[in-house]
């Protein structure tokens, strides 16, 4: 099945990068100002964006040592049935930094929206990095 995969170094540690991927005042600092969240195992999360989609992501894992996991539930159809894993490591040598591997599996079909996606994706996860590094991330 299809999958985009991106990693990347953050300047903070995994406690700040973890509550910007699980905190509702985190999310809407990086990926959409339009958060309901709760940092609860089997919450569904609403994340909206600009009246076009709201996605509902089920909260599948919280793991406080640096792995968040949602499964899609709803938004846009080819988003349903996806799982989205944030996984956090310390960056070796490079002080009070994180390393983020970020995974959005289980697309159905790669000829649809996962490209431009995938390239969204990157947009936002350096709207994270600098909300982490910079205290103001670009949310949509």
């Amino acid at each position: 099945m299809p999958e985009i995969l991106h990693n990347l170094p953050i300047g903070g540690s995994r406690q700040q990068v973890y509550a910007a991927l699980t905190e509702e005042a985190g999310l809407s600092g990086w990926w959409t100002r339009f958060v309901v969240a709760e940092a609860v195992v089997g919450h569904v999360n609403e994340f909206g964006f600009g009246g076009a989609f709201k996605f509902e992501m089920r909260v599948d894992v919280l793991e406080q040592d640096g792995r968040v996991q949602w499964t899609c539930l709803g938004g846009h159809p080819e988003w349903e049935g996806t799982v989205i894993t944030f996984e956090l490591a310390d960056h070796p040598g490079a002080g009070e930094a994180t390393i983020l591997q970020f995974a959005h599996r289980n697309w159905q079909r790669s000829d649809g929206v996962l490209a431009s996606c995938s390239y969204d994706w990157a947009q936002y996860l350096r709207s994270l990095k600098l909300l982490i590094e910079k205290g103001q991330g670009n949310p949509s």
